[in-house]
């Protein structure tokens, strides 16, 4: 029997764990289910027999190398700052490693021993980073097949709430950790547009997104996402001219979103002392101007926007100038923010959420300008198994079946853009309903000239 143990049990997992649980018989595996809040692991499980729900905390090195010592792989979903950790325990005792987040360089940094070991860890292996990936390698390779030369990658995505379900003037519910989607983008951004080096700064990025049109469906606003550059090198594209990864926001989120960077409340570098005695009047207030106009207007003033207009509107919409009182002990801005919003964007029972991914490549074939258009619109089953359950949670179990039963053959730290990786996850989300809609039309000109 190979034991199988997941770390984490929040929103991403539902459907990763379902799907292990599914298959647990057939492959003779035993699930465990490792959560801080044992009760949410025990309601996912739903007394499946080979499934087991521990409590699992991990920042106690203890209680991690307790479950991992005894199991074949470790899925980990924990903070994306928690998986190295987990990494070198299962390093220490052998077990392979699938991770649904960015690679740190810590991770990195263990490829020769994993690979001296015998061990796999795979990683990006969700969604975003994930599918992106995998449906990008997969549109690159077949183009690279028929001798075509790349000019241009963009890649696009998004985890939304779906229409129906889109009754705030955000256009946006959180699906997925909060606290990521409040600090998004305060690295900024870096990638290559027209062979030319750009980097757009945080308090910047939010500013002018760029318009995207899904076909047959709708158009989208779009903002680069992190660092492009470092996957110009991974795709193997060194040369490419116009290298591009974005995210995906409704029309207006962008505009309204800029305005917190500005206001200086999604900062997550220092604390607000005495917070708990605040109001979210009081706290706003702090950074504004002092003078005898109300706080409204000086709230408009400050961001040169119209009062009384759509996105003062919008602003005071979220009660940022209520009278409700701040729960958080000696805050950051950032969590502030964050305990407010998860209440005014609760992502509620009912309600249906969405992922959407945009693909667009340029490409040169016999003389010829081509682009290349991969995109794919999924909803979420219900509350629990969710849209970005789906795409996060699969991709992580297809590709940890694929590791148990020695499906893939490279050793060390690997990424899902390897045909070996990306084929078989690929088609077996197809089965799963989620699959791109792709194709190839002669263009006269670029998009980037």
């Amino acid at each position: 029997m190979k034991n199988v143990l997941i770390c984490g049990a929040g929103m991403s997992a539902t459907d990763l764990i379902s799907y292990m649980l599914e298959h647990a018989e057939e492959y003779n595996w035993h699930v465990t289910v490792g959560d801080i809040l044992v009760e949410t692991a025990k309601m996912k499980i739903g007394g499946h027999p080979r499934g087991k729900a521990v409590y699992f905390d991990c920042y106690d090195d203890t209680i991690m190398e307790r479950y991992i010592r005894d199991a074949d792989i470790v899925i980990s979903l924990l903070p994306p700052g928690m998986h190295a950790a987990a990494a070198k325990i299962a390093l220490q005792y052998n077990a392979h490693v699938v991770t649904a987040s960015y690679a740190s360089q810590e991770m990195i940094d263990m490829h020769e021993e994993a690979k001296e070991k015998g061990l796999i860890f795979l990683n990006e292996l969700g969604a975003d980073p994930g599918i992106d990936h995998m449906n990008g390698m997969r549109s690159i390779d077949k183009i690279r097949k028929k001798g075509g030369k790349l000019l241009a990658f963009t890649s696009y995505c998004g985890s939304l709430v779906a229409p129906e379900s889109n009754d705030n003037p955000w256009g946006y519910k959180f699906t997925w950790s909060p606290i990521n989607v409040i600090t998004a983008g305060s690295a900024g951004a870096c990638y290559y547009k027209k062979g030319n080096f750009r980097c757009i700064p945080y308090h910047r990025l939010f500013t002018n997104p760029k318009v995207i049109s899904i076909p047959g469906f709708r158009e989208f606003e779009a903002y680069e996402n992190r660092d492009s550059v470092v996957y110009r090198k991974k795709y193997k594209l060194d040369d490419i001219p116009t290298f591009i990864r974005a995210t995906l926001r409704y029309p207006g989120f962008c505009e309204g979103w800029k305005f917190f960077i500005q206001l200086g409340l999604t900062a997550n570098n220092y604390h607000i002392e005495g917070s708990e005695n605040m109001t979210y009047r009081q706290w706003v207030a702090s950074y504004l101007p002092d003078d005898d106009t109300s706080l409204e207007n000086r709230l408009a003033d400050i961001l040169h926007i119209e009062r009384g207009g759509e996105l003062h509107e919008q602003l005071l919409w979220t009660e940022l100038l209520s009278d409700r009182p701040i729960k958080r002990i000696n805050g950051t801005p950032a969590e502030i923010l964050l305990d407010l919003l998860m209440d005014k964007l609760k992502f509620k029972h009912g309600d249906t959420d969405m992922l959407v991914f945009y693909e667009r490549i340029e490409y040169k074939l016999k003389g010829e300008l081509f682009e290349h258009i991969s995109y794919l619109v999924t909803r979420g089953m219900d509350y629990r198994h969710t849209a970005i359950s789906r795409t996060v949670g699969l991709p992580a179990a297809i590709g940890a079946k694929l590791i148990l039963n020695g499906e893939i053959k490279s050793r060390g730290v690997l990424f899902p853009w390897t045909k070996e990786v990306y084929d078989p996850i690929l088609d077996e989300l197809t089965e799963l309903g989620i699959a791109y809609t792709s194709q190839d039309n002669k263009i006269e000109h670029s998009h980037y000239k």
